[in-house]
């Protein structure tokens, strides 16, 4: 009996968790002022595909890391590969399997060409 109650009540917080996280990620997101109409439909993206792992206004790792600067850096974190637009696009779509401390999972076939295309103008703005 004891279990079932334990059962119940961790389904009941995934459930809420499950609610809880997109709302939260909603209420924080705030249009950049002076953005694009590409780079505001790419927030978007970001907000919805990015943001539960991802970091927009930080450096900070989230789940994988932060994205602030990302293509005014040198380098991407982690592969330390070159900091530019097709190394970030292929990130994206191929995704990364050894991540930790879980695998980014691969875009490709996720995002249509125009839904890249406005995210890589909203990750310039960041």
């Amino acid at each position: 009996m004891q279990e079932r109650s334990l059962n119940a009540i961790k389904g009941l917080f995934i459930a809420a968790l499950a609610l809880a996280l997109p709302a939260a990620t909603i209420c924080r997101a705030q249009d950049k002022p002076g953005l694009s109409p590409a780079a505001k439909a790419g927030q978007k993206m970001f907000e919805q595909q990015c943001a539960l792992c991802h970091y927009a206004d930080q450096t900070k790792n989230k789940i994988g890391p932060g994205l602030k600067g990302i293509l005014k850096n040198k380098e991407l974190p982690f592969s330390h590969k070159p900091a530019t637009e097709a190394n970030v696009r292929e990130q994206i779509l191929k995704g990364n399997a050894q991540a930790k401390p879980m695998p980014m999972p691969p875009f490709e076939g996720k995002l249509s060409a125009k839904d890249m295309i406005n995210l890589i103008a909203y990750m310039k703005t960041l």
